[in-house]
C-alpha cells in the first residue's frame, strides 16, 4: 500500500507540534518549581514569637532589629509524592545540598547569627555531619522546625544553640541505618542467635554495624552543641538517640525533646517560617495539575470549592 506523502508530512507535523508543546509544558513546570524554591522575602514575625525576629529571605544576610545581620538558610524536602509519583524536588538531604549549605554559611563572617529552617525526613549521614560541624561552634545559631526534622535533620538541629519547634513539630532518633534496619539490629542478631545459624552476609554486616555504631556515637556527641545537655552529661542525650532503642520513625515532640536535654525555646515557630515552608509544600500538592485530588489547579492556585 502506498502512503500519500501529504499524510506522512501531516503526521510528522502533528508529532513535532505535540513534542514541542510537551517540551514547553515541561519547561514551564520546571520554571514554576524553581520559582517556588528560590529565595524570597518573608514578612516580619511578631516580636513576641520565640527566637529572633525573622524577616528573612532564604539566601541572603538580612538586617535584624537588634544585633546586626542574620543569615537564614532553609533545608526543605518534600518527603515524596503518593503513588510513586516522580518529583523534581529534593526528597532527602544529599551531599550536593550540603555543599550548597556550607557555601551559604561560608558567605558570612563567623559572628553572623544563622537561622536554619528544617523540614526534612533526613538523608545522608555524611552530608548532615558536614553541616553540623560547620554550625556547632558558631555563636547565635537557631534551628526552626515548624513540622519535623527527623534523623539527619535532628543532627543538624542539635548542632545549633537553640531549637524553635512548632506546637506539633517533632525531632527523631539518629540511630545509624544499614538498609531498612538499624545498626543495632544486626548487633543484636549476632548476640541472640548462634553465629553458625547466621548467613555470612549478616555476620559481616554485624561486624560493620558494630564499628559504625561506635563511630556514630562518638561523632554525634562531637557535633552536639553544648547548649544542649542530657540528664547527666551532654553525650547522654546523643547516646540515647543513637542507641536504637526507639523506632527510627519515633516522633519526639517539643516537651519530650526538652525533657531529654534539648535546648528548646518556649513558644511556637514564627508565622513567617510556616508561610515559607507551606508555600513550598502547596506547590508540591499541586504537582503538574494532573492530580484530581489536589486542592490546587495547574497554576498552583487554590481550586474554587464550587
Amino acid at each position: 500500500m502506498n502512503l500519500d506523502p501529504k499524510f506522512l508530512i501531516a503526521g510528522l507535523c502533528v508529532l513535532a507540534i505535540s513534542f514541542a508543546l510537551a517540551l514547553i509544558q515541561k519547561l514551564v513546570r520546571r520554571r514554576r518549581l524553581e520559582d517556588a524554591i528560590a529565595p524570597r522575602p518573608m514578612a516580619m514575625a511578631p516580636q513576641s514569637m520565640a527566637g529572633p525576629t525573622l524577616l528573612a529571605d532564604t539566601g541572603n544576610a538580612r538586617p535584624q532589629t537588634m544585633g546586626g545581620a542574620t543569615k537564614t538558610i532553609a533545608i526543605v524536602h518534600d518527603f515524596g509524592l503518593p503513588d510513586n509519583q516522580r518529583t523534581e524536588h529534593r526528597e532527602y538531604l544529599t551531599v550536593r545540598e550540603a555543599f550548597e549549605v556550607l557555601a551559604q554559611i561560608r558567605s558570612v563572617d563567623a559572628n553572623t547569627p544563622i537561622d536554619i529552617i528544617l523540614h526534612t525526613p533526613g538523608g545522608s549521614a555524611f552530608a548532615c555531619e558536614m553541616i553540623a560541624a560547620a554550625l556547632k561552634d558558631r555563636p547565635r545559631t537557631t534551628a526552626y522546625v515548624p513540622y519535623c526534622a527527623m534523623s539527619a535533620g535532628t543532627i543538624i538541629a542539635l548542632a545549633t544553640e537553640k531549637v524553635v519547634m512548632g506546637d506539633h513539630a517533632c525531632l527523631g532518633p539518629i540511630d545509624l541505618q544499614l538498609g531498612p534496619f538499624s545498626a543495632e539490629s544486626f548487633i543484636r542478631l549476632l548476640k541472640e542467635k548462634p553465629i553458625k545459624d547466621v548467613d555470612d552476609m549478616f555476620v559481616l554486616l554485624g561486624y560493620l554495624a558494630e564499628k559504625d555504631l561506635k563511630t556514630a556515637r562518638q561523632r554525634a556527641c562531637e557535633m552536639l552543641n553544648k547548649k544542649h545537655f542530657g540528664r547527666d552529661d551532654a553525650c547522654q542525650l546523643t547516646d540515647f538517640l543513637v542507641s536504637g532503642d526507639l523506632p527510627h520513625s519515633e516522633q519526639i515532640n517539643r516537651a519530650r525533646a526538652a525533657e531529654l536535654g534539648v535546648n528548646v525555646a518556649k513558644g511556637d515557630c514564627p508565622e513567617a517560617v510556616y508561610r515559607m515552608v507551606d508555600a513550598r509544600l502547596e506547590l508540591l500538592a499541586g504537582g503538574n495539575g494532573s492530580n484530581p485530588s489536589s486542592n490546587f489547579d495547574p497554576d498552583f492556585k487554590a481550586k474554587d470549592p464550587n
